[in-house]
């Protein structure tokens, strides 16, 4: 693993340098926490990935999983979002960020964009979810290289995957809507990683000090969009993933094979996040193989293929308990 700054949701947010760019964090103290407090912390670190592989996103830690105090204190709603058969349709603000005309400078066409939304729909066919760029506003172009290379890197290593100056700037700027409508972001991440996305109770007060609204939001490497200069990860499935974080899916490896992992109990335990297409790889015992071709594993676009039912059933609760108004 490689270590890099901490980000914390559920303390005081303070470890996100924004007060440069006119936000300003509460003091470090101002929140008495301790570990078994944290929710949900982002601690910088990225898994380390074979030669051709490029890890989906950073990783992040869960403490207390703040659906399951709502649900404790919500059984009646947890059950109605759960027992739900229609469809949400989500609006999507997509920001495409460039440093040019050309495609190769992140100049997206309005055609791979809606690509990318329709495969986004057919990743989230039968979890209740569907999404629909914006009318007139749903895409917009912003001419920006220093937004464009958004991962500040020092050398070989980059400084910071979330809570940049940059990000701050660049969604204070383009932000739209409230916590029912889906930003997404598209830039350079540098290969480092291909995305990250907020928790959805980082921003209602539900896991400490919430984050400013404009945070809120998916960011993604523009060659992960289908028929994206990424081989093995130019399908449009960086985007599914990222927002079954935005959704408030955990990854299906989190916690390995003790504890309780992702809190979903139809996906098996996995001990690390599964590279490339690894059939058969089971690396928690009595668990049954890992769920490689789930969306919430770090595997190839060409891979990765489901949501579970419980997975369906965990985002319609956090529908209902974080997003909609």
């Amino acid at each position: 693993m490689r270590t890099s700054s901490t980000t914390r949701i559920g303390a005081a947010a303070a470890a996100i340098a924004l007060s440069a760019t006119g936000f300003t964090a509460a003091p470090a103290g101002a929140m008495q926490t301790s570990d078994a407090d944290a929710c949900i912390e982002y601690p910088g670190t990225i898994a380390d990935a074979p030669k051709g592989s490029i890890p989906r996103d950073d990783l992040h830690k869960v403490g207390k999983d703040p659906l399951q105090q709502w649900i404790a204190k919500n059984p009646a709603a947890a059950k109605a979002a759960v027992a739900e058969d229609g469809t949400v349709t989500i609006p999507v603000a997509f920001h495409v960020i460039n440093k040019g005309t050309k495609k190769s400078q992140g100049n997206l066409t309005d055609a791979q964009v809606q690509k990318q939304i329709d495969v986004l729909n057919a990743a989230y066919e039968g979890t209740g979810f569907q999404f629909k760029l914006q009318a007139k506003e749903g895409i917009d172009r912003t001419t920006q290289p220093q937004w464009f290379n958004l991962i500040p890197a020092n050398g070989a290593e980059p400084r910071l995957y979330r809570g940049s100056g940059k990000e701050v700037k660049m969604k204070k700027a383009l932000h739209e809507g409230d916590s029912e409508t889906l930003n997404i972001y598209t830039a350079s991440l540098g290969q480092f990683l291909l995305g990250w996305a907020y928790f959805p109770s980082g921003f209602d007060g539900s896991d400490g000090a919430p984050l400013p609204q404009y945070l809120d939001g998916v960011v993604i490497d523009y060659r992960s969009l289908p028929d994206g200069a990424f081989t093995n990860y130019g399908e449009g499935d960086t985007l599914t993933h990222e927002v079954g974080h935005w959704l408030g899916l955990y990854h299906t490896f989190q916690g390995g094979c003790t504890g309780e992992g992702d809190r979903v109990d139809d996906t098996a335990p996995e001990a690390s996040p599964a590279f490339q297409c690894p059939k058969g790889r089971d690396t928690c015992e009595g668990g049954g193989v890992d769920p490689i071709h789930n969306f919430m594993d770090y595997t190839y676009d060409s891979c990765m293929f489901e949501f579970t039912a419980g997975q369906a059933e965990r985002m319609r609760m956090v529908w209902e308990a974080n997003r909609e108004q």
